[in-house]
């Protein structure tokens, strides 16, 4: 049995200029970029020269990284690469992170849409990155591309969190019970509350992080990062449902801060 870990969260970086070695028509290698579009994809038209990178201008602090809905396989892998030049994320660049498994090849999901990510080792402040696909067979294609910093809290949520759903559609039944329908999307939906937030934590990280995303911000939460089979199910990426804010507890310089998640994913 293996050990739960804390959940962690991440602010999409803005991924900057873009190129691709290969794209399909009407399916642009921006569209990683656009993390409120849920129904656009990169997608490339073949199974050579899937790779992507990007300029984001400035030197970004970089220790995650997440590919999302991808039409990944057991053999899929992803190479992340970042750098300060297109050179060096084109050839030997300061961090490498090999080609690594992209999904745990006992998953399988109806839709063949598979969350992956990546924790860095180490902080790396870089302006450049860059993305390799291999052992792919046919197009690949993908939601979105996650690169932040991860926020993680010291201590655990409270034991009453709650995995649920969002249903954007409604259902009304007139008086002979003949149903009208309006349909819509079902997110998913975690809530939970950390309770034990340290001041130093919270002025560090999650008041630049509500206060950034308010509730129109992407964030990126994996419940439980530990990679086992249920960790796809445990990952979310939307806005918050419940807009954050820390409330004083009986502990001097400690805060509860209550988290719903509403996820595009």
């Amino acid at each position: 049995m293996t050990d739960l870990r804390k959940p962690l969260f991440v602010i999409p970086h803005d991924l900057g200029a873009m190129a691709a070695g290969d794209v399909a028509t009407g399916y642009a290698v921006e569209n990683l970029n656009r993390h409120k579009a849920i129904g656009l994809t990169w997608r490339t038209a073949s199974d050579t020269s899937i790779w992507a990178r990007g300029d984001m201008s400035t030197a970004k602090a970089i220790d995650f990284c997440s590919i999302v809905s991808a039409n990944a396989q057991a053999g899929t892998t992803i190479r992340l690469r970042l750098g300060d030049s297109q050179a060096e994320v084109d050839g030997t660049a300061d961090y490498d992170s090999g080609a690594v498994a992209l999904i745990n090849p006992s998953i399988t999901r109806a839709d063949g849409l598979y969350h992956s990510h990546l924790e860095l080792p180490s902080l790396q402040t870089k302006r450049w990155w860059r993305i390799d696909i291999g052992g792919h067979t046919g197009p690949f294609e993908a939601s979105h591309l996650v690169l932040g910093e991860r926020i993680q809290p010291s201590r655990f949520y409270n034991l009453d969190f709650e995995y649920g759903v969002k249903d954007l559609g409604g259902m009304e039944w007139t008086r002979f019970g003949v149903p009208n329908e309006d349909e819509g999307v079902v997110f998913r939906s975690i809530t939970f509350t950390l309770a034990w937030i340290t001041e130093a934590e919270f002025e560090a990280d999650f008041r630049p992080m509500m206060e950034a995303l308010g509730k129109r911000g992407v964030v990126y939460c994996c419940f439980d990062p530990e990679a086992t089979i249920y960790r796809q199910a445990r990952t979310y990426m939307g806005v918050f449902g419940k807009l954050p804010f820390a409330r004083g507890v009986r502990k001097p310089r400690t805060f509860s801060m209550d988290f719903q998640i509403d996820s595009f994913i």
